[in-house]
């Protein structure tokens, strides 16, 4: 008779394996560990860096002289002015003062620039002056045979170098020349020019002290916009008209909008 050993362990009992946690291993703490010392590392050198830049730029703020000048924005003769009147800055005390003294001075010698900027490098030397020109849209000449320039936000300036290649149209002004025209003349020159096929004008008319407008083409046709209001939305209702009167309409006439807040809008021949 057999005997069975009932305390032995059955043979899949002793294939199977205790399943055993594993502890995280040292050098992963390690790892952490030397992350977190680079991170603060990296951010003390960073607040060192800033707070000697700031010593050493404070400690220089007095006494800082540019080594280089630096002109951008001009170009031709005007580059040639303002460079000729800056180089002596060079090699001088130049503070904060200086530079908003600068910039406002060369801003009211020459009228035709819009913005300038100056900047002192306090790490490199370098004096910086951006400059930004004003941009006409139409001209004036006077009697004198002097010239005036109107730029986009409708401010009246003098430029004694413009730019040889730009054409504007021209104005013909009657009076005084005020120191600033409104938007509305504004508007009335910049929707000419995208309108340029209907309205190619050779010159305009402005009479300041009416207010009023008036669009000379160059076939002998007037184009009179009455006061200076809407003109933006005349000069477009003039485009479509001329439009249509190029086809059959005798030449030349004159489209008067005097009476436009009426809607109405009258087309005239005029004698030859």
């Amino acid at each position: 008779m057999k005997k069975y050993d009932y305390y032995r362990p059955a043979a899949t009992s002793l294939g199977r394996k205790k399943k055993v946690r594993k502890q995280p291993s040292l050098s992963f703490f390690k790892s952490i560990v030397f992350f977190l010392v680079f991170i603060a590392l990296c951010f003390a050198s960073y607040l060192g860096i800033t707070k000697a830049y700031r010593a050493f730029s404070a400690s220089r703020l007095g006494n800082w002289k540019p080594t280089a000048l630096f002109i951008t924005g001009v170009d031709g003769v005007l580059a040639k002015q303002i460079q000729k009147e800056t180089e002596s800055l060079v090699n001088k005390d130049f503070s904060v003062k200086n530079a908003v003294s600068l910039q406002t001075r060369l801003i009211k010698k020459y009228p035709q620039l819009r913005h300038v900027s100056v900047k002192r490098g306090l790490m490199s030397g370098k004096l910086k002056i951006a400059i930004q020109r004003r941009q006409p849209i139409a001209k004036f000449i006077l009697p004198d045979q002097s010239v005036r320039f109107i730029d986009q936000d409708s401010t009246i300036y003098a430029d004694s170098n413009p730019d040889p290649l730009s054409t504007v149209p021209y104005v013909e002004l009657e009076g005084k020349i005020p120191e600033k025209l409104g938007k509305e003349f504004v508007d009335l020159v910049e929707s000419s020019l995208k309108l340029k096929d209907q309205l190619d004008f050779a010159f305009l008319h402005f009479d300041p002290s009416a207010d009023t407008v008036r669009m000379h083409m160059p076939d002998g046709c007037v184009i009179n916009f009455g006061q200076a209001k809407k003109l933006r939305q005349k000069a477009r209702r003039a485009a479509q008209i001329e439009k249509i009167a190029k086809e059959g309409y005798p030449h030349p006439h004159e489209l008067d909008f005097t009476y436009f807040d009426d809607g109405k809008v009258f087309l005239r021949q005029t004698a030859h």
